[in-house]
């Protein structure tokens, strides 16, 4: 059986590291290496792991607890958890999340069966109100990179399942002066490097939605140029792959977007400023919806802005 390693880091999740390791520790799949990062966290997190791993006596025999003597971010301490792996394939959970226990044997038997490079699953996304389950839309590889870098689907890491060598053999790293957003200036260059790519529809990861520390919940002027430099890397990336060449046209704008609808009205000057250097653009190519948010916040319209993002919050849908 091919041995999986489990990438988590730690930093200000003390709140939470007891549920995502239990999860892990619990897993039906036995030949699973975890690595734990700690990123110099300033809170209980790691205590409250060891106290856990004293539970589970055998699964403490596969941890290895790497630690960063200062805090360097998400991007680094992925980079950090992928050097140290020494599975046939990789997956990385946040550790604020949870997964269901059986989820590793479900990625292992379907990597297997279909000699896959990644796997994708669905997502329990757990709010306040509850636990709801949502469903990756996927038809084909080359169809789902489009989504990615249009912002319709989550480029996050956790419902992916990736074979080692992807990451080996093409030199793919988290850039290290990414803040947030270092998931989307991976994954679709992870999975254009994929010969196979398999759906499993099944929610086995549960993404914590509740977690006001974390860093989609602080959107800083650090965050928002960590996007537009991811931008920057799959733009260089993609471009001299012409069936992307209209994604990438208006790549920056779709990020400003996003930004923007995920943003308060008071952080909307500031994601405008990063993105300045694409302000000049037509909007050509963007859809009506994006066209208009683009306009008004470009001519900086900001109260005609906030009336038309009310409203598309209210009956609109991410497109």
């Amino acid at each position: 059986m091919p041995l999986v390693s489990v990438i988590v880091p730690v930093y200000g999740v003390e709140r939470y590291i007891e549920r995502c390791a239990v999860s892990l520790f619990e897993q039906t799949y036995k030949d699973i290496e975890y690595i734990f990062v700690n990123d110099a966290t300033q809170d209980k997190s790691i205590e409250v792991l060891r106290t856990v791993m004293e539970r589970y006596p055998e699964r403490a025999k596969a941890v290895r607890i790497v630690v960063h003597t200062q805090n360097k971010g998400i991007s680094v301490a992925r980079n950090t958890g992928v050097d140290s792996a020494t599975g046939k394939y990789i997956w990385q959970v946040d550790s604020d999340d949870y997964v269901a226990i059986d989820a590793v044997q479900k990625w292992v038997d379907i990597a297997e069966q279909h000699k896959a490079d990644v796997v994708i699953c669905d997502v329990n996304v757990v709010t306040a109100n509850g636990v709801e389950t949502e469903t990756v839309q996927y038809d084909n590889k080359s169809d789902y990179i489009r989504r990615l870098l249009q912002h319709t689907q989550k480029c996050a890491h956790w419902n992916k399942f990736y074979k080692r060598s992807l990451f080996v053999n093409f030199d793919i790293r988290a850039d290290e002066h990414i803040r947030l957003a270092d998931d989307y200036a991976m994954t679709p260059r992870l999975l254009y490097c994929a010969d196979r790519v398999v759906m499993l529809h099944e929610p086995l990861y549960f993404y914590e939605t509740t977690n006001q520390s974390s860093y989609v919940h602080n959107l800083s002027r650090v965050a928002i140029e960590s996007q537009h430099r991811a931008d920057g890397i799959l733009i260089a990336f993609f471009a001299d792959k012409l069936e992307y060449a209209d994604i990438v046209a208006v790549l920056p704008q779709r990020s400003m977007m996003s930004l923007i609808k995920k943003t308060e009205a008071d952080g909307w000057p500031v994601v405008v400023d990063v993105y300045r250097d694409c302000l000049q653009h037509s909007g050509k190519g963007l859809t009506l919806v994006n066209r208009m948010i683009f306009e008004l916040a470009k001519r900086q319209k900001w109260s005609k802005l906030q009336q038309f993002m009310r409203l598309y919050h209210l009956v609109m849908r991410d497109r």
